[in-house]
């Protein structure tokens, strides 16, 4: 019972452990998450003011080859934030699952737990019968060694007896003989 308590210690204090790491990575997630929700805003507000310039700049401009060069460049930088929102949104749903996964070993972890705190007060109400069987177990050595005491001062008192009939038999078979 010592062995099995020290490994659901053990088993314990490992799930603590990565309830700790998993408190940690959720609440670094999380301050991930606003931060690419605010770039993701950001990225969105730069979009639009590109587009709004592609836009001011085709009406302002005469030159249609310095306009539509612009405007390529525009349209790639548009793409590659469009790319990187993409990745940030992956990232995001990422890290939803780890969350998910993180509430999962909390409830295991809250499992385990609950059934260790069985198994202590399973093991404790255990030894208070290895206790109370033990002391009985005393009890009735002790009651059988007096029980031997007993008989054995019997059997003395038994033997002096027999001693003394054995001694009046064979007197009065020497009074018969004598007599």
């Amino acid at each position: 019972s010592s062995t099995i308590s020290k490994h659901w210690e053990a088993e314990l204090a490992t799930l603590k452990g990565n309830n700790a790491k998993l408190t940690a990575a959720l609440l670094e997630s999380t301050a991930n998450v606003k931060q690419w929700k605010q770039q993701l805003a950001a990225y969105q507000e730069e979009a639009e003011r590109l587009h709004k310039r592609v836009t001011e700049l085709e009406c302002v401009s005469s030159q249609a080859n310095a306009v539509h060069t612009h405007k390529t460049e525009l349209n790639q930088t548009i793409q590659e934030l469009e790319s990187t929102l993409k990745k940030k949104e992956e990232e995001i749903e990422g890290l939803k699952q780890e969350i998910e996964n993180a509430r999962e070993l909390q409830a295991q972890r809250d499992s385990l737990t609950q059934k260790l705190q069985e198994v202590e007060i399973r093991n404790k109400d255990l030894e208070g019968q290895l206790s109370d069987l033990e002391q009985r177990l005393e009890k009735s050595q002790n009651e059988q060694e007096a029980f031997r005491n007993n008989l054995k001062t019997l059997l003395e008192i038994l033997d002096g007896k027999i001693f003394e009939l054995t001694e009046l038999r064979d007197n009065l078979a020497k009074l018969i003989e004598c007599s």
